[in-house]
C-alpha cells in the first residue's frame, strides 16, 4: 500500500482570455484556452495520522489558508477518509502571477489523496470536487490544452500540436484577481465577444493568434501597470509571434518558433526589465493526469 507519493504541479498560461458576462453568483462567466506548461512545483505527499501539515521551500506562499489545505479538507469531507497528510512544496511558480500554481497545487492534493486512500475516482468526479475549491482547479485535473468556459470550469480538451517555446516574464509585483475582475470592463456584446477559439487552435496557425486572441484583463492591468505594457510589447520586438498576458498577471509570455530565438532573449528580461524569466514548453497529454 503506497502511504506516499510525489508528483509534478504544472503551471499554465492562458491563450486568449475574455469576459462574457457578470453572473447572479458574483463570478463571471469566461471563454478562454487554458496551456498547461511544463514550469512545475513539486509536492511530496505522505498519508500521517496526524492533522494536515504543509512546509513550503522555494517562493513563500501562505502556508495557513493554503488552497492544498482546501482541498484535502474537502476530499475528506466528500470521501470520509481518515488521517491526515503531510505535503512538502517546492515551489517554484511565482505566486499571484496568473500561473494557476495555487489552483494546481490544489489539483495536485485531490489527485494524491484519491491514489494513497486508493479511493477510485475517476477524473470527471475529481473535477467536480476541484470545482469547489476554484475555478481553474479543474483543468489541473486533466492538463494538456482546453477551452474554458462557465467560470472556467467548463472544459473542452483541444487535441493539436503546440510546437513552441514559451519565455515567461515575470515581474515582482503580483496582480489581485479580485481587483482585475472588479475594475475590468464589460463594454462589448455577448455577441462581439464569443469569438471560438477553440475553432482557431483546430485551424491551428499559432502565427496568426496576433490577430484573434485578446486578454480582455490587459486595459485594466496595464494602465495601472504601464511597465507590463512595455515587456509585452519588447517581446514582440524580440521575434514573438505571439505575446499576452497569462490571467489576471502579473506574467507576460512570448511565443517563439525556435529554442534559439526564444533563449536569446531571456537575458534581456531578467537583465532589462527586473523580471524573474523562465523558458518552458507546451505540455501536451493524450491522457493527462493534470498535476502528475
Amino acid at each position: 500500500v503506497l502511504d506516499a507519493i510525489k508528483l509534478k504541479s504544472y503551471a499554465k498560461i492562458n491563450l486568449g482570455l475574455r469576459l462574457i458576462r457578470k453572473r447572479p453568483d458574483g463570478y463571471h462567466d469566461i471563454s478562454t484556452v487554458f496551456q498547461q506548461v511544463d514550469l512545475a512545483d513539486t509536492l511530496e505527499f505522505r498519508k500521517t495520522e496526524g492533522e494536515m501539515a504543509l512546509q513550503t521551500q522555494g517562493f513563500e506562499v501562505p502556508t495557513d489558508d493554503n488552497l492544498i489545505f482546501r482541498a484535502f479538507d474537502l476530499f475528506k469531507r466528500k470521501t470520509g477518509i481518515r488521517g491526515g497528510l503531510n505535503v512538502q512544496l517546492y515551489k517554484t511558480i511565482p505566486v499571484g502571477a496568473g500561473l494557476g500554481g495555487g489552483s494546481s497545487n490544489a489539483a495536485a492534493a485531490l489527485i494524491a489523496a484519491n491514489i494513497l486512500w486508493n479511493k477510485g475516482l475517476n477524473r470527471g468526479k475529481l473535477a467536480v470536487m476541484a470545482a469547489c475549491i476554484g475555478s481553474d482547479v479543474p483543468f489541473f485535473i486533466y492538463g494538456g490544452t482546453a477551452l474554458g468556459e462557465g467560470r472556467g470550469e467548463i472544459l473542452t480538451p483541444v487535441r493539436w500540436n503546440a510546437d513552441f517555446w514559451v519565455v515567461l516574464a515575470c515581474p515582482a509585483v503580483p496582480v489581485s484577481t479580485a481587483w482585475a475582475y472588479q475594475k475590468v470592463n464589460l463594454g462589448l456584446t455577448k455577441s462581439e465577444k464569443l469569438t471560438n477559439f477553440s475553432a482557431i487552435l483546430g485551424n491551428c496557425v499559432p502565427q496568426k493568434f496576433r490577430d484573434t486572441f485578446v486578454n480582455e484583463f490587459e486595459g485594466v492591468v496595464f494602465e495601472k501597470h504601464p511597465d507590463f505594457k512595455t515587456i509585452k510589447d519588447a517581446l514582440y520586438d524580440a521575434g514573438a509571434f505571439y505575446a499576452s498576458m497569462s490571467g489576471s498577471g502579473s506574467s507576460l509570455y512570448g511565443l517563439f518558433s525556435r529554442r534559439d530565438e526564444a533563449e536569446r532573449v531571456l537575458p534581456f528580461f531578467s537583465e532589462k526589465s527586473g523580471c524573474r524569466t523562465f523558458l518552458t514548453r507546451p505540455v501536451l497529454t493524450e491522457d493527462s493526469e493534470g498535476a502528475g
